[in-house]
């Protein structure tokens, strides 16, 4: 996800869409396409004007924002929204389509109002700051095409059947609430996908009312962690995810695939998993697949995902993960990944 950081980042953005000439959107919608760019440092604006441009290129033409609760009210009904407005005003005016990760749970963590804390999910106080802060949310909100309540939400929810129950009463009242204010909006929270989640049923419970489905994937063995399946995993999983969703649209906030030999794959595995990835993009509905994002664009510096020595498997796996999930090295190096990704948009 995009943290947002200025609305200078935005005009960036804005010039580079500008630049760049847009592909005529096929006559039936094919599913949105999106590419993250993450920076360890905020960069010049002539380096990401570039990176921006390049991404674009290459089919582009989705992007997502992040904000948490808490970074959004850092004291009571005080709101910091006025960047997330601009950044999405620009962005759409610009051509592209908007995702908004409003993260009220974030993996093991909860990301409420420090003076909300002690609150329960379904408690009124809680329910009716939440209302106040989604009006605050409006104006950004029209350019927003979809919205999540929650990142990672069943890893947070695994251990805490009383919180879950809570949180759906929540969400149930928030859908409603925006189906009244902005009745365009498709309404979900990010779950692992039940084929990588480690409690797919408290996953399926969290999607048991969502309007539309929000999945991160990035195909591991199950009991294996960080060990990846096949790259011809996606087309399985993905065909049954669509054909489980009961008529509701899916979409995937983030996909990922390593290519180090720590999790099982290689360079000319993720090229695979890349190539299967766009063919199958060009084939669905976009109606039912909204979107899909890979992260990432480049790979981070080789000392910002490092285990420790002597540390278990998971956690080398993890760190291995992390530092090559990128579509070229951390120098712009490409990896063959990153050459199916631009045949992938011709």
């Amino acid at each position: 996800m995009v943290p947002v950081r200025s609305s200078a980042w935005a005009s960036v953005l804005a010039a580079a869409l500008a630049a760049t000439p847009t592909t005529p959107r096929a006559e039936t919608a094919r599913p949105l396409v999106g590419l993250a760019i993450e920076f360890e440092k905020t960069p010049a604006a002539e380096v990401e004007r570039r990176a921006l441009e390049e991404v674009r290129r290459t089919g582009v033409n989705f992007f997502a924002l992040s904000l948490s609760w808490s970074q959004a009210e850092p004291s009571p009904r005080k709101y910091r929204v006025g960047e997330v407005t601009r950044t999405a005003r620009i962005l759409r005016q610009s051509g592209a389509t908007l995702h908004l990760d409003l993260r009220l749970v974030s993996g093991r963590r909860r990301d409420v109002p420090g003076d909300l804390a002690r609150f329960a999910f379904d408690d009124p106080k809680l329910s009716l700051r939440l209302g106040q802060l989604l009006d605050a949310l409006g104006p950004a909100l029209a350019d927003i095409s979809t919205i999540s309540l929650g990142y990672e939400a069943d890893a947070y929810f695994a251990d805490k059947p009383e919180e879950l129950k809570a949180y759906r009463r929540l969400f149930d009242g928030a859908v409603e609430f925006l189906h009244k204010v902005a009745p365009r909006l498709a309404v979900g929270v990010t779950t692992a996908a039940p084929s990588e989640s480690a409690s797919p049923e408290v996953a399926a419970e969290l999607h048991q009312r969502s309007p539309v489905l929000f999945y991160l994937y990035a195909p591991f063995v199950r009991g294996n962690p960080f060990w990846h399946r096949s790259p011809s995993a996606l087309e399985t999983d993905w065909n049954r995810l669509l054909e489980g969703s009961r008529g509701r649209p899916i979409a995937f906030p983030e996909i990922s695939y390593s290519s180090s030999a720590e999790n099982g794959s290689s360079p000319e595995k993720q090229a695979e998993f890349v190539r299967r990835l766009r063919r199958f993009l060009v084939s669905a509905d976009g109606r039912r697949l909204l979107f899909a994002r890979y992260v990432t664009w480049r790979d981070p510096p080789s000392e910002l995902y490092r285990a420790e020595p002597g540390a278990p498997d998971a956690a080398r796996r993890q760190a291995a993960f992390l530092a090559n999930r990128g579509l070229q090295r951390p120098n712009g190096e490409p990896k063959p990944a990153w050459r199916e990704w631009v045949k992938g948009a011709k």
